[in-house]
């Protein structure tokens, strides 16, 4: 097979499920052992005097508080040519953008000791950059996610969000909205809001716009899905309230969960999708306090060590003093 010097999506024949190769990627800097910050900051790429100039695309405030830069070891790249194969042997080649959010200069700085008004700045960049990402040729899916400590993938320590632009959706949001829009047509409602309701007992946090859960088969330890009361597709139709209201159940989720189990990795998924009326987006927090193994690896069903109604009463326990 002649050698491929850019990414690739491939599809595996006897799965079905998908593959990004990315020849080169493991030469990205690696400063996370555990989960600590780097001990010499003038090796982090992500502090203000050691950003590349020509991996800028934006920033707020001056001095910049967040900046986004384009991901120097992308999955994906947009001077791929767009390029499909079918057959046995299928893939597409891997076009598409990968950008990161730096969320602030602070290299120490943790979301839940952000501000709701800094950290409404950060969801503003978020929709400005999927929007921007939505407008260019060929992008179908834009993914949003944040990994934070080294049991959750993140290689860098310092404060950041990544922007995946893809070229196809495929995956877990394609599931989830063939899901969705089967249950609709089945039942005539929004499974996720008839989630909220059935779920009551696993209830972790709500406010005025969002209610929180353990789902009752949470796959990983500590699981918890935060959905919008009223129904809405992505983030770019959450009014003013209803921003600050997310970010109060981010903050709260991951101090509880500080709280319950000391420092831990962790990653946020954001689940949207653009002009899409069946979909109700949804956000999910998974600590990474094991590490997978055969059984999730071999038959893709997950082992958690805590029932979500024991985590989920804990957690309660506990908002009281957050």
């Amino acid at each position: 097979m002649a050698q491929y010097d850019g990414s690739e999506i491939r599809r595996d024949y006897r799965t079905g499920f998908f593959s990004i190769i990315v020849p080169g990627r493991s030469q990205r800097p690696h400063e996370l052992e555990e989960d600590r910050g780097a001990q010499d900051l003038s090796k982090c790429p992500f502090e203000p005097q050691n950003i590349e100039e020509n991996l800028k695309i934006m920033h707020v405030g001056e001095p910049w508080e967040i900046m986004t830069i384009k991901n120097k070891f992308p999955e994906l790249n947009g001077e791929t040519p767009l390029d499909k194969k079918s057959g046995f042997l299928s893939s597409i080649s891997g076009y598409g953008y990968n950008e990161v959010v730096i969320e602030s200069p602070d290299h120490n700085l943790k979301l839940e000791d952000m501000d709701i008004k800094h950290l409404d700045k950060w969801l503003g960049v978020l929709i400005e950059r999927e929007e921007q990402l939505y407008s260019r040729n060929y992008i179908k899916y834009v993914q949003i996610f944040r990994n934070f400590g080294a049991d959750a993938g993140a290689s860098i320590g310092h404060p950041h969000t990544q922007i995946m632009a893809w070229p196809i959706m495929i995956g877990n949001i394609k599931r989830r909205a063939k899901i969705t829009s089967s249950y609709r047509l089945k039942k005539g409602s929004c499974i996720y809001e008839d989630a909220i309701k059935i779920e009551e007992p696993r209830r972790l946090y709500e406010n005025g716009s969002f209610s929180s859960f353990a789902p009752f088969a949470s796959r990983m330890t500590a699981e918890s899905i935060i959905i919008p009361k009223r129904h809405v597709s992505s983030l770019i139709e959450l009014s003013q309230k209803e921003r600050e209201d997310l970010l109060d159940e981010f903050k709260r989720i991951i101090s509880i969960n500080k709280a319950i189990f000391g420092g831990h990795s962790y990653n946020i998924l954001f689940y949207e999708l653009k002009k899409n009326e069946d979909f109700h987006m949804h956000f999910e927090i998974y600590p990474r306090l094991s590490t997978l193994a055969g059984v999730e690896l071999g038959q893709n069903v997950f082992v958690n060590t805590i029932e979500p109604e024991k985590y989920s009463q804990d957690f309660r326990a506990r908002l009281e003093s957050v």
